[in-house]
């Protein structure tokens, strides 16, 4: 897995707002898919367990989730900010999940959030996951497009922050445009074609959350600098967010987040 976001003080915080922003869109997508009471959920890549918690509310005290992250700290986070009796966090790699195939019972529902845009081969990710799940069992993604504008108008700062970001996840391997990507992904997995669902918010004014993009910005600065592309002296992450709201509000813009597909399809109930 190619994973940018290094600085783990950064990173913490990184995924706390990210939840935010995007957790509101991930419940309804998991609701629209079928995810219902009493089911038994792998969360891929569980970062800082804001989908397992999710997934754990719509599941109720009668389901279970489990949570599949490889980066200990990360599991320490995921761990330290859920109290949901219903929900565990595991060390595991989401590319190949090994180990996860011991936990008795199979799983209904597979689901993940911002988590195949890192992985080599996303389509064997898939693959190797649906052989966890119970015939008929559900498969529901959700993933961003980030090669798209992120305020209107595009300001020479906000262009030059999304370029520096756009290109250091480029040299890192990392798909820039998952989302628009998943109905092929899944296909290529050997699954039922996805339904498909995209959402994004938007912004202006001085609730403009030109933070949002700050943050992550400012979260890829040491892959930037690692691979040449930026310098943090350049970047200046610590006063990024005021000068990107700034901007906004001198135009008059808006703030976009980025479009987030949701995929989600079950398998034949003969599937084994």
């Amino acid at each position: 897995m190619t994973y940018p976001f290094v600085d783990r003080a950064a990173e913490d915080e990184r995924l706390v707002a990210q939840g935010r922003i995007f957790d509101p869109i991930t419940r309804a997508l998991l609701l629209r898919a079928g995810l219902a009471p009493g089911m038994r959920v792998l969360d891929l890549g569980s970062g800082a367990g804001n989908v397992a918690r999710l997934a754990a509310e719509l599941v109720g005290p009668r389901g279970a989730v489990v949570g599949v992250e490889r980066d200990p700290a990360a599991i320490e986070l995921a761990r330290r900010r859920t109290d949901a009796a219903n929900v565990e966090f595991l060390p595991g790699d989401a590319q190949t999940l090994d180990g996860i195939d011991g936990i008795d019972g199979g799983f209904d529902a597979v689901i993940g959030r911002l988590v195949l845009m890192y992985l080599p081969d996303p389509a064997t990710a898939l693959r190797r996951a649906a052989t966890l799940l119970r015939p008929g069992g559900l498969i529901c993604m959700h993933e961003a497009d980030l090669a798209y504008l992120p305020a209107s108008p595009m300001t020479p700062l906000w262009g030059q922050a999304q370029a520096w970001f756009l290109t250091a996840l480029e040299k890192a391997g990392v798909e820039r445009r998952m989302g628009p990507s998943l109905f092929t992904v899944f296909r290529a997995a050997g699954l039922p074609g996805p339904r498909l669902s995209i959402e994004a918010f938007a912004e202006g004014g001085p609730d403009a959350p030109a933070w949002g993009w700050a943050n992550i910005f400012g979260a890829a600065v040491p892959l930037m600098e690692r691979l040449g592309v930026a310098t943090r002296a350049e970047v200046d992450p610590e006063t990024l967010a005021g000068r990107l709201l700034a901007d906004t509000l001198a135009y008059d813009g808006c703030v976009i987040g980025p479009p987030m597909t949701g995929a989600w399809t079950t398998l034949p109930t003969g599937h084994e």
